[in-house]
């Protein structure tokens, strides 16, 4: 597992305390803007409330106005099409 905490994008699905930490915000806070909708909304998945990082990474990029390298036209992928 800890080889796994070191690998780019991992984890790929957070729950409600992990994303509430990598927004930096409290579990309190992050609760009542994902009820009132103004941050991103979760899937279910049994008893769980899941986040996609990326939809975070996203919604950080947005309230920054920032974009990301492929909104730009970054094609570095393309030699391999």
């Amino acid at each position: 597992m800890a080889e796994a905490a070191s690998l780019p994008n991992w984890p790929a699905r957070l729950g409600e305390d992990l994303a509430a930490a990598y927004l930096g915000v409290s579990k309190t806070n992050f609760r009542g803007k994902w009820q009132s909708r103004q941050y991103p909304q979760p899937v279910r998945e049994g008893n769980r409330l899941l986040w996609s990082r990326v939809q975070l990474d996203r919604f950080v990029e947005a309230q920054f106005g920032l974009t990301s390298a492929n909104e730009q036209g970054d094609d570095t992928w393309a030699d391999l099409r």
